[in-house]
């Protein structure tokens, strides 16, 4: 937990945020790439009684997998054998497989604190761009929290109801902070919501009242199929301002970058920390393209351990010559981190 007067610092000047322009990727950047050859492999065969087993033991694990380029750009037209996946370094039979460019459910988790200077530039704006890059048949919602979190516009497929929860956003009232809560409250509602979902975090990474810890909060997020799109809203005012913190200060808020990277990385999805607010522009460009460029796979775990360890998964794809050069480029791949096949709990 960070000490409150770090927070208490942090009200002093918060964020002066300058322009910058900022564009995403290129959203056909690996289309139609020559893919390296498939060397195809024949079905070992199964008994009846080890489909029982695995059918018994185990469930099908969903992985939602983005590849892009070095720049962050999405690889599309890839196929099921392309990809090869891993638990624990044992190679796993791909079951299911699917690229999904099908419509998405978001949740906006906004910080909506008293620590905040220009909310409306730091929030409102930030989470009212994100808005507008939904389309139609995508669903929406908004939660805040200072306190506690509140349920701003519950799921929607109207822009404009997303709008007015924004509205809903006067003026910050608390200066205690419960990002934890927030978070596993998101997650908690969104467990039982079919198809690609994400959450959008605007938060600064402080917390100083929340109920549930940080590392509970993290196994949440790394047994969730949710994935988790943070961005930092204190790197500003950490630049702007390094040279007149102390010490426990500044690594108050690299503590702080640090739950929403690792949030992030848990469950395979993206950080950011802008500096100026002309990079939200940028931001919402790329997060709209990496969802809306997944692949989905499906696999029942083999060889793996019961017990309520996170089994580790890796998914790997190889190197294609994406921009066309004659040069073979070596992929990025991200998932979520792992599973549990016991709850921890």
């Amino acid at each position: 937990m960070i000490p409150r007067r770090m927070i208490a610092m942090a009200v002093l000047f918060f964020f002066t945020v300058g322009l910058a322009v900022a564009q995403g990727p290129r959203r056909n950047v690996g289309t139609g790439i020559p893919l390296p050859p498939i060397e195809e492999e024949e079905d070992e065969p199964r008994s009846a009684d080890d489909q029982f087993a695995l059918s018994i033991d185990v469930e099908l694990v969903q992985v939602d997998v983005v590849v892009t380029d070095r720049s962050g750009n999405p690889v599309s037209g890839l196929e099921k054998e392309h990809f090869t996946v891993y638990v624990d370094d044992i190679e796993q039979k791909i079951t299911n497989f699917s690229p999904t460019d099908s419509p998405m459910t978001v949740v906006l988790v906004i910080e909506f604190g008293d620590t905040i200077g220009y909310y409306y530039d730091d929030v409102v704006r930030p989470a009212a761009g994100f808005i507008q890059s939904l389309r139609e048949e995508d669903w929406g919602a908004i939660i805040a929290y200072d306190m506690r979190p509140t349920i701003l516009t519950d799921f929607t497929q109207s822009q404009q109801d997303l709008f007015g929860g924004l509205q809903r956003l006067r003026y910050p009232a608390y200066r205690e902070l419960s990002l934890y809560d927030a978070v596993a409250f998101t997650l908690e509602r969104m467990a039982n919501i079919d198809g690609k979902k994400a959450m959008f975090l605007l938060s600064t990474g402080f917390d100083t009242i929340s109920k549930i810890s940080y590392p509970k909060t993290l196994k949440l997020a790394e047994a969730s199929d949710t994935t988790i799109y943070s961005v930092g809203m204190a790197q500003a005012f950490r630049m702007r301002y390094a040279d007149r913190m102390g010490g426990l200060t500044s690594l108050g808020f690299l503590q702080a970058e640090n739950v929403l990277r690792s949030l992030a990385n848990a469950t395979g999805g993206s950080y950011f920390f802008p500096k100026f607010a002309g990079e939200y522009n940028g931001i919402y460009d790329l997060v709209s393209a990496q969802m809306r460029n997944q692949y989905s796979i499906g696999f029942v775990p083999v060889d793996v351990k019961q017990d309520d360890k996170l089994r580790k998964i890796k998914v790997e794809v190889p190197e294609m010559d994406v921009d066309r050069d004659g040069k073979m480029d070596k992929l990025r791949v991200r998932h979520k981190k792992g599973f549990y096949v016991i709850d921890p709990e």
